[in-house]
């Protein structure tokens, strides 16, 4: 069982410790952890060469990458919310899947989401949003969502999540679901 776990997010804050929480309970299968803050990921150009090749022409990070996204069985995507939506970061690699769409390279995978922002309650709906937005992207790709962990009311930017216990406990049982719903496969 292969595993990539995606922090969508600048930062070693709030949506890197949530990620980390999930791949620590993942401590039994192959998990690769990539920050995209570590990782150069040019913008898609819009070419749609990889529609016929499936191959991006573009030479980064994502040259490597694609393989073993195409590899894996399941996947963690977290990201910050941001204007109600995902993060730059995390669309930019969305975008960047494109080779894999036509020949539906991730139909069939499973994936659990993490969304994090500083809203509370009602007013939580930009981290409801921003979680929704990356479930639009896993529809559109075929990948079945088996769990979603939302975090509110974390204002800044360095692990104050770590005081929400609840929340990271939340993050290693959503990380447990997948490797259950990824093995039965």
């Amino acid at each position: 069982m292969r595993i990539i776990a995606i922090v969508g997010s600048v930062r070693r804050g709030n949506t890197y410790a949530m990620v980390e929480a999930a791949c620590h309970a993942l401590k039994d299968s192959e998990v690769e952890f990539v920050h995209l803050k570590d990782t150069e990921i040019k913008l898609c150009d819009g070419c749609l060469t990889c529609d016929k090749t499936g191959k991006c022409h573009i030479k980064d990070a994502m040259t490597d990458l694609l393989p073993r996204i195409k590899a894996a069985d399941g996947f963690i995507f977290g990201t910050p919310a941001r204007w109600s939506l995902l993060s730059g970061e995390l669309k930019v690699f969305f975008d960047r899947l494109n080779p894999l769409a036509l020949p539906q390279g991730l139909k069939g995978k499973k994936a659990v989401i993490f969304s994090v922002g500083q809203t509370e309650g009602e007013e939580a709906q930009s981290i409801r949003l921003a979680a929704r937005s990356v479930k639009y992207f896993c529809d559109n790709a075929g990948v079945e969502v088996v769990d979603t962990v939302l975090a509110e009311g974390c204002l800044e930017p360095d692990k104050v999540i770590s005081r929400h216990k609840d929340i990271l406990e939340k993050c290693k049982k959503a990380g447990l679901k997948l490797a259950r719903k990824v093995s039965k496969c």
